[in-house]
């Protein structure tokens, strides 16, 4: 049998009549591992690592918030516009912040249809009144979340499902108040340092159910950023608890803290995170200055300038600045505005692909040239 040239193919075959492989050959699924841990890809990912839900994306698949976050089906067909309707190499389906903290007797209030769920009280005082339920993994919001992850796994094995925790800091804000817990860091640190201490176990389990339930990789959000607190402040509380949660995690792992993160991103590599997902507040010619081989790095698309408030044309243009930066995924810094266009969000996919086109070696893996920052001329 004689078998058609596919369209990518210029030369004739040089492996004894195989034809090399060439242009996009890796699953959305392996090609967005294989840029997580910073292996060899066929293209650079477009990737979903928040949220891409938008308004338009509920109305096309008939799955609204708030109901959307507590219906595992609903969830799974919302998260699966990513793929289908965006053409991104990943779908996540915990669009919100209360996995954990409803999970732990959290009061929160589920949000509208244009509006994201939030505490609606704070309900811990004391580190040793903390308990972790016996039917922690059973409670509403996991048993959305885990059956989501199920269904996307069954019904999309060929495309990275990204599973997504809220890290013991983070859970701390939501349970003690954002401004009491960083309060405390300077008036009783030894009380934050036992609050993460009994915390993290809650944040784990909900990592490794994840990773269960089918997902790929974990993202872990703890927001110590410089806005909020100082680099010391993240070495003193975070980082030996982060090196821990890098080895103990139960597979890939990819950090997610919003805001400025410049001055550590370094402590970050340190961590042992697989990567980076980080905001476009960060330069990402800097960041890859810094963190070299040593972790990858994607995100750091704009939302409220470019996704939100921007068109295809500038989306793509934006997306396209960030590639050359040499990161190893493109994707929004975090959860999209829920009123983004979806035609803005598909120059993502396009933006990628034309760019490993251009980058392609001998047809076959994207090579990043090395970046020379624009500012520097």
């Amino acid at each position: 049998m004689v078998r058609k040239k596919p369209s990518w193919h210029t030369e004739e075959p040089s492996l004894g009549g195989v034809e090399p492989l060439g242009g996009e050959w890796m699953t959305p699924r392996r090609r967005f591992l294989s840029a997580v841990t910073g292996g060899r890809v066929d293209k650079v990912p477009a990737a979903t690592l928040s949220s891409v839900v938008t308004l338009d994306g509920m109305d096309l698949v008939d799955a609204h918030f708030p109901e959307a976050h507590l219906d595992a089906e609903m969830m799974a067909r919302l998260a699966a516009t990513a793929h289908e309707q965006l053409d991104l190499d990943t779908v996540m389906p915990v669009f919100h912040s209360q996995l954990e903290a409803s999970a732990l007797d959290a009061d929160t209030w589920w949000g509208e249809r244009d509006n994201w769920p939030a505490p609606k009280s704070h309900v811990l005082t004391d580190p040793e009144d903390f308990r972790i339920p016996n039917d922690y993994l059973n409670r509403p919001s996991f048993e959305a979340a885990l059956g989501a992850i199920r269904l996307l796994r069954l019904r999309y094995p060929d495309v990275g499902v990204v599973g997504k925790v809220y890290g013991a800091w983070s859970v701390g804000f939501q349970l003690v108040g954002i401004e009491n817990w960083l309060m405390m860091t300077i008036t009783e640190p030894d009380k934050i340092h036992r609050f993460l201490e009994v915390l993290l176990p809650a944040s784990l389990m909900s990592a490794r159910a994840q990773f269960e339930a089918g997902a790929d990789v974990v993202m872990w959000c703890d927001h110590a950023n410089r806005e909020l607190v100082s680099p010391e402040t993240y070495v003193d509380f975070l980082l030996d608890m982060h090196r821990e949660i890098a080895t103990e995690i139960g597979g890939p792992s990819i950090l997610h803290c919003c805001g400025e993160t410049t001055d550590r991103i370094e402590y970050f590599a340190e961590a042992g995170w697989d990567t980076f997902h980080f905001e476009s507040q960060v330069d990402a010619y800097e960041a890859k200055k810094i963190v070299g081989d040593r972790m990858s790095l994607m995100g750091n698309l704009n939302n409220s300038e470019i996704l939100f408030s921007g068109d295809y044309d500038s989306a793509y243009e934006a997306s396209m600045k960030v590639l050359e930066a040499g990161i190893d995924g493109l994707a929004p810094e975090g959860s999209v505005p829920l009123s983004t266009k979806m035609a803005t969000l598909r120059a993502l996919a396009d933006a990628a692909r034309d760019y490993s086109n251009a980058h392609r070696t001998n047809g076959r893996l994207v090579r990043h040239d090395p970046p020379s920052d624009p500012s520097v001329a």
